[in-house]
């Protein structure tokens, strides 16, 4: 079945998918939104690095709904501005289109606030279309991942899904200093996910979906920052992290599901030397299953010297195009990846 494909928003991840939208045989892309007044008019090729399609990028919602797509893949910004593209993909979905959003506060609409659900789920109603957020981390990894490697497991007491990276070639001042709290004072509260309760909320969402695949019942979710300093001055990417801040970081949630415990959790470091026990495993993802049988499985992206982040952006986009098939079969509503039928990657 052939899908008429909207691409909303062409940075990285956008630009990828855009490009994958467009060599796919069975999918027909008819229109992109783009946000830079550059970009407006430019070829969908010339954005996506492939010969002109004759399709040119508006920056007008209205022109996109005119188009009747079957579905978006919306990639805008979200952590930005929450409230308008919520907005956004109610329209979307109102007027028919299914929606595949990659930001991670879609990855469980129920986090973002009854009213905000409750008007995802209209729209779907209204439009009888269908809604999905999904990603990498989060969005796949443990989400999708961990309940398949729980076919495995005899029993288990607890779930770890981690994230492990150096953000020492993140050039982001606002996200390493202002938002992470690099370069702070470990007793800093100045940075936004210095409470960890607010650092918890996507987290959470991770726990809440995996729980929710695996027939568990969330019964609590306590949030988990742990930072670690550095001795020594060092100079990243984003600027300098003086000796004495701090120059770690562990964050995340532990979820008790009764029975079993479920652990989230994102670990960064500015040099592998502050905590070596965290950065040990390398740049990557990690599941352990602390059962009969113990597992530990590993994902790495990029493992032919490519760059990590542009690789995660990579699969982030082709989670995105090749869910397009199963979230069009799916039930109207909105939906999480635990309600999706499992689906493969088309790699020919």
């Amino acid at each position: 079945m052939s899908s008429r494909v909207v691409q909303w928003a062409t940075g990285t991840t956008g630009r990828l998918a855009l490009r994958a939208v467009i060599d796919a045989p069975d999918l027909e892309l008819v229109g992109v939104r783009v946000y830079g007044p550059d970009k407006v008019g430019t070829d969908a090729g010339e954005l996506a690095g492939r010969p002109p399609t004759g399709i040119r990028a508006t920056d007008s919602k209205a022109d996109v709904l005119a188009l009747d797509p079957d579905v978006v893949l919306y990639m805008a910004r979200v952590e930005n501005n929450v409230a308008a593209c919520v907005g956004d993909a109610v329209d979307l979905l109102a007027a028919g289109a299914d929606v595949i959003a990659t930001g991670s506060p879609f990855i469980d609409a129920q986090s973002l606030g009854p009213e905000h659900h409750q008007a995802l789920t209209a729209a779907c109603e209204k439009g009888g279309s269908s809604f999905l957020g999904l990603g990498l981390f989060p969005g796949f990894w443990g989400e999708a991942v961990a309940p398949v490697l729980s076919r495995l497991a005899f029993g288990c007491d607890r779930i770890s899904v981690r994230e492990h990276l150096s953000y020492a070639a993140y050039p982001s001042t606002q996200l390493i200093f202002d938002v992470m709290g690099y370069g702070q004072a470990p007793d800093s509260t100045t940075a936004a996910l210095s409470d960890p309760s607010r650092a918890a909320g996507v987290f959470t969402s991770t726990a809440r979906i995996l729980a929710k695949a695996l027939g568990l019942d969330l019964r609590s979710v306590r949030p988990v920052r742990e930072v670690a300093v550095t001795d020594t001055e060092l100079t990243v990417a984003a600027g300098t992290i003086p000796a004495g801040t701090v120059g770690a970081m562990r964050l995340g949630v532990l979820a008790d599901c009764g029975p079993v415990s479920i652990a989230v959790e994102h670990v960064t470091w500015m040099a592998p030397r502050i905590r070596p026990e965290w950065s040990a495993p390398g740049e990557g993802y990690q599941i352990e299953l602390d059962g009969t049988p113990s597992l530990r499985c590993t994902l790495v992206l990029g493992t032919k010297g490519e760059d990590h982040s542009e690789m995660g952006c990579l699969a982030t986009a082709m989670h995105a195009v090749h869910a397009i098939p199963a979230v069009r079969a799916a039930a109207t509503g909105v939906l999480d990846l635990a309600d999706v039928t499992n689906f493969v990657g088309r790699l020919a």
